[in-house]
């Protein structure tokens, strides 16, 4: 059973980040099976940002001696918004709007409930993607799968650490849905893995990026809870973009 469970919980990690499928797994989430539990799989979030680090890797290897490094950074870009099926990148479009778009907690919670894009949605996203494509773009075939290996599993890590500090903004929703199912264990299991991936990923500079990922998460997710008395399920998948970006940037800084 325990077994299983697991099993449950790394499915649920890989259904919610990704599109990757896993064939023969509907059954495990029918309500019979599994009650009225919430199964998130927090623990297992920077396994599949390892995974799909990997993935991109793979891309990298491929296309490193038939295409040039700019080419190569956009399909990186490209291929993990679609790995993702665009749900965080949704989540920074909708924190945009709301966050800039209201003047009161309430107006912006309601406007980041509105399923249309606004102007500072695009703008957010837009920013947000071209400066992921410089730090891409800038980086050698040989230092960027390194980059991705320590990125991903770390900025999956902070979106853990943001449900698990900061209250949700609603009472109902996925993101209060899920910061139930992220207890404190959870929480230090999720640290220990995230940590040991970037540890022996980037060795002293995987812990560096890792310490300012966490502080960058707690100073963001205090900042938004503060213009929306709380965090929502979109917060979480910005602060998850963001963090990637945030990552990638000091890795180029550092390596310049």
């Amino acid at each position: 059973m325990w077994l299983l469970d697991q099993y449950r919980e790394f499915v649920a990690a890989l259904r919610f980040l990704s599109i990757l499928p896993l064939p023969g797994t509907q059954h495990l989430f029918d309500k019979d099976a599994i009650g009225e539990r919430v199964i998130v799989g927090s623990i297992y979030f920077p396994i599949i940002g390892l995974l799909i680090a990997l993935i991109l890797w793979l891309l990298i290897f491929l296309l490193s001696s038939v295409a040039p490094s700019l080419v190569i950074a956009a399909l990186v870009v490209i291929i993990e918004v679609l790995l993702t099926g665009g749900l965080h990148l949704d989540g920074v479009m909708d924190s945009c709007d709301g966050l800039f778009g209201g003047t009161t907690p309430e107006r912006r919670l309601e406007i980041m409930r509105d399923s249309h894009v606004g102007s500072f949605g695009v703008l957010g996203a837009f920013c947000l993607l071209l400066l992921k494509f410089a730090c891409i773009a800038s980086l050698s075939n040989t230092a960027l799968p390194l980059a991705l290996l320590m990125t991903l599993p770390t900025a999956r890590w902070c979106m853990i650490l943001a449900l698990h500090v900061f209250p949700s903004a609603r009472t109902t929703g996925l993101g209060a849905l899920f910061r139930q199912a992220v207890t404190q264990q959870h929480l230090l299991i999720t640290a220990a893995i995230s940590l040991l991936i970037v540890a022996l990923a980037g060795r002293l500079m995987g812990l560096g990026i890792w310490i300012l990922a966490s502080g960058i998460t707690l100073a963001l997710g205090t900042w938004i809870a503060r213009l929306l008395g709380g965090l929502t399920g979109d917060s979480y998948g910005a602060i998850g973009e963001i963090i990637e970006v945030v990552c990638l940037l000091a890795f180029v800084i550092l390596r310049f």
